[in-house]
């Protein structure tokens, strides 16, 4: 018996087109599609329309230094996308230093706590998948409000926005995730800065120093130098003479 079906069978049985196809689809396990269509075209998350202004990109600049930490930190490799550098900065990186390395110490300190796991439950729970942008903003109105401690606040949303973009990454749709993300900081973390004294004061806040006390410090640190090179320099005449 032969079991080859003729060659007009398997052409009146073709696959129909999915673009065809008007009826329900199977829910998609990962969230490649978005992913894939958008792996050529995207140029990164840094560079939307949505930073205007200074305290923008500062908030952006370091929500992506700490995302990207925090990504190495859970041994997971960046997309490109998310690696896509900043726009370019004629003031230079080290403008952002300072506030960098107050931020990095707050997120350290930050990492061991209770409100840390709690907030990586919180990220575990979200449908990544079934996620719109409106649902999105919605659990980021709920964070700010349950956060009690003003100082913390930034420090907060800045950690949930990683751990939420640190499960894009594993279970996919990072482009929507860090997009996101992004906008929200600059469109909603910033402006809440600005009220509070800016980026800069908030994450020194957060750091645990002030910057009144940091340049205090850094001042008299600057005034030992300078002592220490006067007696070295009178200790070196009376030898010579």
């Amino acid at each position: 018996m032969d079991l080859v079906p003729p060659l007009a069978a398997v052409q009146a049985c073709s696959v129909q087109p999915l673009e065809d196809y008007d009826g329900p689809r199977a829910p998609l396990l990962r969230q490649v599609s978005l992913d894939e269509e958008r792996r050529d075209e995207c140029q990164g998350h840094w560079r939307g329309v949505h930073i205007q202004g200074e305290e923008e990109e500062k908030g952006v600049r370091l929500f992506r230094a700490l995302l990207l930490q925090h990504l190495r930190l859970e041994e997971l490799r960046p997309p490109p996308c998310i690696v896509a550098t900043a726009r370019p900065d004629p003031s230079g990186w080290w403008m952002y230093w300072r506030d960098w390395r107050a931020l990095e110490r707050a997120a350290k300190r930050f990492r061991g706590t209770k409100a840390r796991a709690r907030l990586a439950a919180r990220a575990e729970q979200i449908s990544l998948l079934s996620l719109d942008e409106v649902a999105f903003e919605d659990i980021m109105q709920e964070l700010c409000q349950a956060c009690a401690h003003i100082e913390q606040r930034a420090l907060v949303v800045l950690a949930f926005l990683c751990e939420v973009c640190a499960r894009a990454v594993r279970v996919g749709g990072w482009c929507r995730a860090a997009d996101w993300a992004a906008k929200h900081v600059a469109q909603c973390a910033t402006p809440w800065a600005i009220r509070h004294g800016g980026w800069s004061a908030v994450v020194e806040r957060a750091g645990g120093a002030r910057r009144e006390e940091t340049t205090l410090l850094a001042g008299a640190a600057f005034a030992a130098l300078l002592a220490f090179l006067l007696f070295c320099r009178t200790r070196m005449r009376q030898a010579l003479l």
